[in-house]
């Protein structure tokens, strides 16, 4: 991404004259999230400047009047489940939903999986058909599912990451977990070898074999723009 991006972080990359994380955070905000925790590296001091700069005089309504945001930095880019449980602190005893900046969508996608959290009180995530040989594209591997009664799907398992795979439902960027997602992902960590990545997947995975983990199907476009491709695809349609 570095050849669209260039010392520019990718979380701050403009679409239809916003940045990435902003048009995240006003997602969540239309969603009703009152608290936000941005997670960041120490090698991106724009972001934390983005996060406390005031809003350009020409945007009549701002994220900021509707949640507030917290800063948490990973020190190391240990994975993203790590990068989840560096949240603990900041996020209280609520549920927790996850968006990552890099999926975009052309409505609101974390609407639809908050709403499945509250009528089955079950982890969700957003899943997506991804085309044959898609790079890159979705947040785990395979995903199967079975076709429950209210639209949904039961998540039965969930294979692991592969740079190509062919067409198959898998996992995106939108996520509500409860407030055990810290403790599960901790007892994770202990299993770990030294050095090794807490990814999110495992947790998937367990929570898949729980009968715990609840599909909502992705309605609308999907944009990874994570990837030069995706971001090129999100400039045409969005602007």
């Amino acid at each position: 991404m570095a050849c669209v991006a260039g010392a520019l972080p990718k979380e701050l990359l403009p679409v239809a004259g916003k940045p990435l994380l902003q048009w995240t955070l006003e997602e969540a905000a239309a969603a009703g999230i009152e608290h936000a925790v941005v997670v960041t590296s120490p090698d991106k001091p724009q972001i934390a400047e983005f996060l406390t700069a005031r809003p350009p005089a020409t945007e009549r309504e701002s994220f900021r009047d509707r949640l507030t945001t917290s800063l948490v930095v990973q020190p190391s880019p240990r994975g993203l489940g790590d990068a989840i449980a560096c949240a603990r602190a900041a996020a209280g005893g609520d549920d927790v939903a996850v968006l990552l900046p890099d999926n975009l969508f052309d409505r609101s996608a974390i609407a639809p999986v908050l709403d499945a959290r509250r009528r089955t009180g079950l982890a969700c995530v957003l899943i997506a058909e991804v085309p044959a040989g898609a790079v890159g594209r979705g947040a785990a591997g395979q995903a199967r599912c079975r076709p429950r009664s209210d639209g949904l799907w039961d998540v039965l398992a969930i294979s692991a990451k592969a740079p190509t795979q062919p067409s198959t439902l898998t996992p995106i960027g939108r996520w509500v977990f409860g407030p055990d997602v810290f403790d599960r992902f901790e007892h994770l960590r202990a299993r770990l070898a030294p050095g090794a990545e807490l990814d999110d997947v495992p947790l998937l995975q367990e929570l898949a074999t729980e009968g715990r983990l609840v599909g909502v199907p992705l309605a609308g476009a999907f944009f990874d723009v994570g990837l030069p491709d995706g971001y090129r695809d999100a400039l045409a349609a969005l602007t």
